[in-house]
């Protein structure tokens, strides 16, 4: 028999150990391609990540020759327990002698021995403890790791929050194995990046998307020898195509909250020129009575509305006196495109025929013309069923070459186009804006002295914490990497709270 070690030394940290991916499901996984591992265990268990502070946390395991620690934690509720899960990249060892305070079970696959160890903390009951433990290593998985094993990333995003930081780190660990898999996770890992405002992570995920995207070679040699209209002109000209038009529809990429700002730069002209709706494709059509009577949004109104850009273009409408309209198809008997049609006819013109309505939608839901398929968009059912012919003002086609506007606007007739698709409506924006301007003129300097990054939140409230942070949408957050510092806005006569979280979503002074 082996003599184990406990106490005499601190447990060494496995090369398997940073391949450890967390993540908060129902069973709160971890999971290491590195060895195969799928580990689940309860929703009161913590892991710990940090290599020193696991060593310290799991100092009294039981240790042999060539032990090493692959994951460790304790449980945060009770019964209270520690555990650890070993690996030995060896299987010819002898059987260890264990302690009866000690749970104990083992297993070798693929030459590697691997041990979990859990024990009491305190005083808790040991039969719970072992119960709680005996499930946990029932469940372990140490053969190979597929998709179904996880569900879909869209569990991580389902209840609406501000700590998008813990979101997004959740996200950029959740395994992906297939081409679908991993598509589907790009676009939640970009969203939420794109929700966090200006930082290194979300220029590097859009750096990589737009690397991936091509224009069309006709497409880019016209672009680059038509006459454009540049910046304020480019504003005072859609302004002047809307005076004569009833309805004018206005489109975004998701992943680019800088084509909010288009229309937050036009949403004082149009009201002036008699524009009183805004029909907004991201408004959850059960919030729209509460959003026009309260006149404010919560992380309740809708999901990309909980952006920060978002809600600043939506905050303004409302101060301007826009009535908010949620045409969003939420039948699924009726195909999206018509019932978005249907809705927003009903909700503006049906009952005030001299409206003016301003839409703004997701990428092809503005198209007048069909796809090379013969598929009718939201726009196209529109103007047929309706007889209303709306201004249409894309900034999809083009938005990965947004460096060519230099931080303003440049506006294309889609006339100039031979493109079916790009003359599918009738002007296309090349947006070159920037959110880093959007904020205000007057800053405070936000320092950050931990090792790690934070994401801090800036919230026009006078409410506390815990009543601001679980509902409001924040006026500005950001990513702040450790030992390093950023510019925060201020806001001079309104009540400020700001309030910081690291990666796992704890509040950090």
């Amino acid at each position: 028999m082996v003599a184990l070690l406990a106490g005499c030394r601190l447990p060494q940290i496995s090369r398997h150990f940073e391949h450890n991916r967390y993540l908060p499901l129902y069973d709160n996984v971890v999971y290491n391609d590195s060895v195969s591992l799928f580990f689940p265990s309860f929703g009161d268990v913590v892991y710990e990540r940090d290599a020193r502070r696991l060593r310290r946390l799991l100092r009294n395991v039981p240790l042999a020759p060539g032990d090493s620690l692959v994951l460790g934690g304790n449980t945060a509720a009770p019964p209270y327990y520690s555990f650890a899960l070993m690996v030995n990249e060896a299987c010819n060892g002898e059987m260890p002698s264990m302690d009866p305070a000690f749970f104990y079970r083992d297993t070798c696959v693929s030459g590697r021995w691997f041990k979990f160890i859990g024990y009491a903390d305190g005083d808790n009951d040991r039969i719970s403890v072992n119960k709680d433990l005996t499930d946990i290593w029932g469940r372990m998985g140490l053969d190979s790791l597929t998709g179904d094993r996880f569900g879909s990333p869209f569990t991580i995003t389902g209840t609406p929050t501000n700590k998008l930081y813990a979101v997004l780190d959740n996200l950029r660990q959740f395994p992906a194995y297939t081409e679908q898999e991993q598509w589907n996770k790009t676009q939640l890992v970009l969203t939420y990046a794109s929700f966090l405002g200006d930082h290194e992570a979300y220029r590097r995920e859009l750096a990589a998307l737009e690397a991936r995207m091509e224009v069309d070679s006709a497409a880019l040699h016209t672009l680059e020898t038509v006459p454009k209209i540049r910046g304020d002109d480019a504003l005072a000209c859609i302004v002047a195509e809307s005076r004569n038009r009833k309805l004018v529809m206005i489109n975004e990429n998701h992943f680019y909250p800088t084509h909010r700002l288009l229309v937050y730069d036009l949403l004082d002209s149009l009201r002036a020129a008699g524009f009183q709706y805004l029909a907004l494709e991201a408004l959850d059509p059960r919030q729209e009575e509460t959003v026009n009577r309260t006149r404010k949004i919560d992380l309740h109104t809708g999901f990309y509305t909980q952006e920060q850009q978002y809600a600043r273009m939506v905050r303004k409408a409302l101060e301007l006196g826009f009535t908010l309209i949620g045409y969003e198809n939420t039948d699924p008997a009726i195909d999206r495109e018509v019932g978005q049609a249907t809705n927003l006819y009903e909700k503006t013109f049906a009952k005030d025929p001299h409206a003016k309505v301003l839409v703004y939608a997701g990428m092809a839901h503005i198209f007048e013309l069909p796809d090379s398929d013969g598929r009718k968009w939201m726009a196209a059912h529109f103007r047929e069923r309706y007889g209303i012919d709306p201004l249409t003002i894309d900034q999809n086609g083009f938005k990965s070459l947004h460096s060519l506007a230099e931080d303003t606007y440049q506006l294309v007739r889609s006339d100039r186009f031979d493109s079916h698709q790009l003359r599918s409506v009738d002007y296309h924006v090349i947006n070159g804006r920037s959110v880093a301007a959007t904020v205000g003129q007057e800053y405070l300097v936000y320092k950050n002295p931990r090792r790690d990054s934070v994401q801090v939140l800036l919230f026009l409230t006078d409410k506390p914490a815990n009543i601001a942070v679980p509902m409001e949408v924040p006026y500005f957050t950001t990513i702040v990497p450790g030992r390093s510092k950023t510019r925060i806005p201020k806001v001079p006569g309104k009540p400020v709270l700001m309030v910081a979280y690291d990666r796992q979503g704890n509040r950090v002074n």
